[in-house]
């Protein structure tokens, strides 16, 4: 396992109200001794029925908490007091917006 950070979707809390699915950008080991971090559990899928040449895993995040910093905010931003700003006006938009990265 050589990855020390991922990108990761999970649903963003701030002052008690969830808004949903975002991007963050997530430490997940030391990047000296690649020992995960505390609350972080990853691995191997094992062997697959094809694309062994792609390389893919599993991350657990068990009270895990993400720094406001680390959101990948360009649809939706925490600002320092913990309010929630986006410039979309309904969370699916702002959801698929986010999807619409991936193809």
């Amino acid at each position: 396992y050589h990855a020390t950070h991922a990108i990761v979707y999970a649903q963003l809390y701030t002052n008690g109200i969830c808004y949903g699915l975002h991007l963050f950008i997530v430490p997940i080991r030391d990047p000296l001794t690649y020992k995960t971090f505390d609350g972080i559990e990853a691995g191997d899928i094992g062997a697959k029925c094809g694309w062994n040449g792609l390389d893919n895993g599993f991350l657990i995040l068990r009270n895990y908490r993400i720094p406001r910093e680390n959101l990948l905010n360009k649809h939706g931003d925490v600002l320092p007091d913990g309010t929630y700003k986006t410039p979309f006006k309904s969370s699916n938009k702002r959801f698929g917006a986010s999807l619409g990265a991936l193809s």
